[in-house]
């Protein structure tokens, strides 16, 4: 059974562009509000304002580190002070570097796993402690890697923060199974977006996944019923199989 989304409310981190700005737009078009919320606070707002515009949705657009306590705190609070919920959560926010081990620094391992999956977890318990148990209902999506299903050669500090989402978002659910709260972990192949597009990959003549199906994939997932699981869903480019 296909639930209903308009009215409800998302919030989704690193929504300012690439597959964090398609889940946005795309939710929009089922009739969700939106808040969106990424470091790039102009580029941000810009984005909310063509959402609402688009898809006469409500937005917010909250400029924050996913990493910092306190910023993702006063975030959940905002939402739930302006729709009094958050229906959705989509941890999407995230960042990529890599090294061989030998030349990977401690603060390039603390960037990753603070960025990658401190902002998981903290965005996650704040939506569960200020609303989502509170109701027992919503849905958490959590956007891993195929990187972590895999070792990787020079990305040993990202490998580990993508495997740890995936043990991250498993766990949660065992946390939730007695609620009517869901619990996914998408796992994309390479997805072009503006990260990849940055990256040292970029000019290599990969086959990369279009992100607008990880989006659809997304959306799909965040639209069963509230009694159909669907722990992980991994999706990829014919050629990455």
């Amino acid at each position: 059974m296909s639930i209903d989304l308009k009215g409800k409310v998302a919030l989704v981190t690193g929504s300012a562009r690439g597959l964090g700005l398609l889940v946005a737009q795309d939710l929009a078009r089922e009739g969700m509000n939106i808040a969106g919320t990424d470091f790039r606070g102009d580029q941000l707002s810009e984005a909310m304002g063509e959402i609402e515009n688009d898809f006469g949705v409500e937005t917010l657009a909250v400029t924050a580190d996913v990493a910092n306590e306190n910023e993702v705190v006063s975030l959940v609070e905002q939402i739930v002070a302006k729709w009094g919920r958050i229906d959705v959560l989509v941890n999407n926010a995230g960042i990529r570097q890599i090294a061989p081990i030998w030349e990977t620094d401690t603060a390039m391992w603390n960037r990753l796993h603070t960025a990658n999956l401190r902002g998981q977890f903290l965005c996650t318990r704040e939506v569960l402690k200020q609303d989502m148990r509170e109701r027992n209902e919503g849905t958490i999506i959590c956007v891993s890697s195929g990187s972590g299903k895999k070792g990787e050669e020079d990305a040993s500090a990202y490998c580990a923060t993508k495997w740890g989402i995936i043990g991250f978002g498993e766990s949660v659910a065992k946390d939730l199974k007695e609620t009517k709260i869901r619990v996914t972990v998408m796992t994309p192949g390479m997805i072009w977006t503006p990260m990849a597009q940055e990256s040292e990959a970029a000019d290599l003549g990969l086959d990369w996944l279009d992100p607008k199906w990880v989006s659809q994939a997304i959306v799909f997932c965040i639209k069963q019923d509230p009694d159909t699981i669907i722990p992980e869903l991994r999706i990829m480019h014919r050629a990455q199989i």
